[in-house]
């Protein structure tokens, strides 16, 4: 769990994005950005509403919690993790992600993620080669879905199954 000072340091990082870009920072989108900030582990809007439900003394509908979830997304404080349809806080100074493109591991067995920061140099040649192949990227962020270690270990040697998928 996040500490209670990185909680009201997200909430100032967000009402500073929010003064910034014309939008504000209602209390219950604040509400949800410090339920996600405290859960610190990607989850669903259906999870995230069940959360917020049991701690916020006004309850949500998974709708609302969606267009939140959206809004947040677009002020970059928030990654949605496609291949697995989760949310999780941008801890990158400490909210509003100006890193490099982020590049998530998820584990497709656990969904444990590992947030990497990968060279600008690696990303360029990457996109080249879509470009080269006839696609254009659309997404701001990558993932790789693979097996954390944990999930590893679990594997009975010589299993039966690609874990290629």
């Amino acid at each position: 769990m996040m500490s209670t000072v990185a909680a009201k340091d997200m909430v100032k990082v967000a009402r500073n994005i929010c003064d910034k870009t014309g939008n504000r920072l209602t209390e219950t989108r604040q509400h949800v950005l410090e339920v996600l900030f405290e859960l610190d582990t990607p989850v669903s809007a259906y999870e995230l509403t069940e959360h917020y439900n049991l701690l916020i003394d006004s309850p949500i509908k998974t709708m609302s919690i969606y267009r939140i979830l959206d809004f947040l997304e677009s002020i970059r404080l928030v990654h949605r993790l496609r291949s697995i349809n989760k949310y999780i806080v941008c801890h990158h100074s400490v909210g509003a992600c100006h890193h490099k493109t982020p590049f998530f591991l998820v584990c497709k067995s656990c969904h444990c993620i590992k947030d990497l920061e990968i060279a600008t140099e690696f990303v360029t040649a990457f996109l080249q080669q879509v470009e080269e192949a006839g696609f254009l990227s659309v997404g701001s962020q990558m993932e790789l879905s693979s097996l954390c270690k944990n999930c590893q270990q679990s594997l009975e040697p010589n299993s039966p199954g690609d874990i290629h998928d």
